[in-house]
């Protein structure tokens, strides 16, 4: 954080879009855009999209997102993200399986 005001351009390719939940997006865009789209603070961004879900008395596991939580963030953060589904873009042939064994000093191999 402490570079990333003297970086001009950032190109993140993570492997998931939409990490693991929304709450894992806020440290994303914190460092895109230093906290202009979801906010400086997690805890400004929990309070906002958030409610506390499994708790321990006053300790809190895990956050359960607002029921408009998703469509907001997104559209928040729609003006620098690409987003694509494999389902709605990616159109494969039917997996083929082709098994073919050789044989290896006397071992019976199974190359896939």
């Amino acid at each position: 954080m402490k570079v990333r005001p003297k970086v001009k351009r950032i190109v993140g390719l993570p492997g998931t879009p939409s990490s693991n939940d929304l709450m894992d997006l806020w440290s994303e865009f914190r460092l895109l855009d230093m906290g202009e789209r979801l906010g400086r603070f997690i805890g400004q961004y929990r309070e906002i999209y958030f409610k506390p879900d499994k708790r321990n008395g006053p300790i809190i596991y895990s956050y359960k997102p607002l029921p408009f939580a998703e469509v907001v963030i997104y559209e928040k953060i729609s003006d620098i993200t690409v987003s694509m589904k494999a389902e709605d873009y990616l159109k494969m042939p039917e997996k083929i399986n082709n098994e073919v064994f050789v044989l290896n000093l006397g071992k019976r191999l199974l190359l896939r």
